[in-house]
């Protein structure tokens, strides 16, 4: 994979693939891709929105979007890789992919996600808290409210051993 050249300087072979890990922002997970060492940023960016999209993960990514989205070395990094760097020269097999925010207008950086209704997990429902707690400060309100929920599971549990 490495191949050292007279001059001292080191050179990798440039259809050498090999596996990056790219966290989407907003993604719960990383994409782990199969990219080439001689493929640019932006190749790889089109790569890993293009699988994201066919795993069907969440937040929805638009396909035709993925010149709006910059790739940094980690999370933490402020400063994207230029789209014409290549994947071997970076030094790195770990990324984290967002929206760009200087080359696109606002309107452009937020069409990138795709909204889609999200259905409901759960069937239960959340009960307004009772009227004479409304006045209260919040934080009493959430205690004494607290106290009123863990009365009624109590009252009902010694109702039903009787």
């Amino acid at each position: 994979m490495i191949s050292f050249v007279n001059r001292g300087h080191t050179a990798h072979n440039k259809d050498a693939k090999v596996v990056v890990n790219v966290t989407v922002e907003g993604s719960p997970g990383p994409i782990r891709a199969m990219v080439k060492l001689g493929s640019t940023v932006d190749q790889t960016i089109k790569l890993v929105v293009d699988k994201y999209s066919k795993e069907g993960r969440s937040p929805k990514l638009d396909r035709g979007s993925a010149t709006g989205f910059e790739l940094h070395p980690s999370y933490f990094s402020l400063q994207c890789l230029d789209k014409s760097e290549l994947i071997g020269d970076v030094g790195s097999r770990s990324f984290y992919l967002r929206r760009g925010s200087s080359s696109h207008s606002s309107n452009a950086a937020s069409a990138s996600f795709v909204s889609e209704p999200v259905a409901a997990t759960s069937n239960a429902v959340v009960a307004p808290p009772p009227i004479f707690l409304i006045p209260l400060p919040g934080f009493l309100a959430r205690k004494l409210g607290k106290i009123v929920r863990r009365t009624r599971k109590l009252w009902r549990f010694l109702t039903c051993m009787q």
